[in-house]
């Protein structure tokens, strides 16, 4: 018997074969490499036995009775796996686990059962399957690199880099080019993940000796380049792969967003175009296009891109979510949530979809919809950290932070991405509590388990702000940056801070950069102005508003403050010129009429200024002098 706990419901978990027990080296321990190959080599010894035997004297029926074995044991793998795809991971692994109960020294069974268990969050579980994995495949390869990339996603780089090395060597010696690239790949991959940017580097190095034209290392490489600011290098690294194959739409894509996060928006739409040219239908470069364009407020844009990403593949799931969420945002609600729900009907199953549903239906006062749907979430995955980010901001919003934490609290044991929201969800409760040693141990925790995200960083560095540590507020906002160079949102509030920590160079460089990413955004030309004006910059401040309204011309806020600027400039013309420009915005900005009203008195015009508070009062006033 192999007993294994379950981590996150601490029952065990046992795999038998009738009365059989069976046990191997690292049934319940991790494999050393001698104990994996010496495992590998016996099964290897035994199955051939098994076959010179059948092949020497096996009657037809034992022939036969093999061959349904080995089928049944094919089916069963391919229906867990129909299953998983379709988010139904319990079912996927009761299935499984049946199937180890009656071919426990299967490999492939093993393999696909500690992916699941690892999924769920049953690292012990998934842990001790990979080993058994490993010792019973005749291809151990394959299963020494997945077990080497779930130590990866729990950063046990040292194991996983023991795990690599020992699946090239193995690949290497039977001559298998294909897997060498593959783990050269991958180990790179995790190399990059480990922020050892110069060893992932020599590895993708060895991949290109091998195979000078592989595709995949050359985008790999180019994004490496990237990382490491040698951007001209990753351009003609880019420009390299396309030129191999002309359509090869992910060297497109790299070279877009290089060009995107560099803020060359005309250079990103033309790689996208000539990718969308030069390769057959690509969802994803559509997609990639289409959140490029949605990120600069481009709606009708995107929304174009997104449905021809659909149109090359219809179930793109990506592509769904990214149409139905830009429909929401954008006031379409019915057909923001219509688009999930078609992608719910293609995959009835799937757990994004259904999450991505309960999200709007919690915006939308839908509560017990939103419960209901993520209750399903968590019946398919017990450990979805994003299902648990949602059920805590729900009991917030309605005051039971007790519940909230205790959401939380389950979903940090997650591993998925939605695992730092739920860090951040609980340090903000217990920094709300007055906690804030606690908020900080959490966010740090968080951020030494998984690789951080720009929100995650961005949510860090407003904490640190707010209890008065700038500087390492400012480092955590340049950590955002680079998770993610083309978020906005951590541009404008890096700005801000710095704007509060008088380095106004540094604030004008992250203004100007948020104002390339997202330049539809009234606030960024709203608050950069109002640094210039008070450095004494009239000019550009006077720029900064002209062309905020210009750009943004139904944002009465933005105007009001243009206006008031002029006021205290003595422009009272322009002053005035500007507040009746603002009044004729609907819906009707009260703060405006108020600065209004009162700027007319300041001036003697009773009348206008009683008029003014009258439109303020709701009063129906006709005309708005131009």
């Amino acid at each position: 018997m192999l007993s294994l706990r379950d981590s996150t419901s601490g029952r065990m978990l046992s795999y038998v074969h009738g009365k059989q027990l069976f046990s191997t080296p690292s049934s319940l321990k991790p494999y050393h490499s001698s104990h994996l190959q010496l495992g590998q080599h016996h099964a290897t010894q035994r199955r051939a036995a098994r076959l010179a035997c059948s092949c020497a004297g096996s009657s037809p029926a034992k022939a036969a009775s093999h061959a349904a074995r080995q089928q049944a044991q094919k089916q069963l793998a391919a229906d867990a796996k129909g299953l998983a795809s379709r988010g139904m991971t319990q079912e996927a692994l009761q299935k499984l686990r049946k199937g180890i109960q009656r071919w426990p020294r299967n490999g492939y069974l093993s393999l696909l059962t500690a992916n699941l268990e690892a999924k769920i969050g049953n690292i012990d579980a998934a842990r001790r399957l990979y080993a058994l994995a490993a010792a019973h495949s005749l291809k151990g390869t394959i299963s020494l690199q997945a077990w080497a990339g779930f130590e990866v996603r729990q950063k046990n780089y040292a194991k996983a880099y023991e795990l690599f090395a020992q699946a090239l060597s193995q690949s290497t010696a039977s001559g298998d080019t294909e897997r060498q690239l593959s783990l050269l790949k991958a180990w790179g991959d995790a190399k990059v993940l480990d922020a050892a940017l110069e060893e992932a580097a020599d590895l993708y190095a060895q991949a290109l000796d091998l195979q000078p034209d592989s595709l995949s290392i050359l985008v790999a490489t180019a994004r490496l380049k990237e990382k490491s600011g040698k951007t001209q290098q990753a351009h003609q690294l880019y420009r390299r792969g396309i030129a191999v194959d002309p359509q090869h739409a992910p060297a497109y894509v790299g070279l877009a967003l290089l060009e995107s996060n560099q803020g060359n928006y005309g250079a990103a739409q033309r790689a996208f175009q000539q990718g969308a040219d030069k390769c057959p239908p690509h969802a994803p470069l559509f997609n990639a296009w289409a959140a490029m364009e949605a990120d600069r407020s481009n709606i009708t844009r995107a929304r174009a891109l997104y449905e021809l990403a659909l149109e090359a593949d219809p179930h793109h799931l990506q592509s769904l979510l990214g149409l139905g969420s830009l429909e929401a945002r954008a006031g379409s609600v019915e057909r923001g949530l219509a688009l999930l729900h078609e992608g719910l009907r293609l995959q009835p199953d799937n757990i994004h979809f259904r999450h991505m549903i309960a999200q709007w239906q919690r915006k939308h006062g839908e509560r017990e919809d939103a419960t209901a749907q993520l209750q399903q979430v968590l019946a398919k995955d017990p450990s979805s950290g994003h299902a648990w980010h949602t059920l805590g901001q729900m009991a917030e919003e309605t005051g039971d932070l007790q519940e909230a934490v205790r959401c939380y609290t389950e979903g940090t044991q997650s591993s998925d991405s939605g695992t730092l929201l739920c860090y951040e969800g609980l340090a903000g409760v217990e920094a709300f509590w007055g906690k804030e040693a606690r908020a900080r141990q959490l966010f740090q925790e968080g951020s030494s388990r998984l690789e951080g995200t720009s929100r995650f960083y961005r949510g860090y560095a407003q904490f640190e702000k707010k209890h008065g540590d700038l500087e390492r507020a400012s480092e955590l906002f340049a950590m955002a940056a680079t998770a993610a160079p083309t978020d906005a949102r951590t541009w404008l509030n890096w700005a801000l801070l710095e704007r509060r920590r008088d380095h106004y160079q540094p604030a004008r460089k992250c203004f100007a950069r948020a104002m390339e990413l997202s330049p539809r955004n009234p606030y960024i030309y709203l608050t950069w102005a109002a640094m210039e004006a008070k450095q004494g910059d009239f000019g550009k401040a006077r720029q900064l508003y002209s062309q905020g309204c210009s750009v943004c011309p139904r944002t009465p806020a933005l105007v009001m403050e243009w206006a008031l600027f002029e006021v205290k400039r003595g422009n009272y013309t322009k002053a005035q010129q500007l507040f009746r420009q603002g009044a004729r915005i609907e819906p009707v900005h009260p703060p405006l009429l108020t600065a209004w009203a009162q700027f007319e008195h300041s001036q003697g015009q009773h009348q206008e200024s009683k008029r003014v508070r009258l439109m303020l009062n709701g009063w129906k006033v006709v005309h708005v002098p131009v």
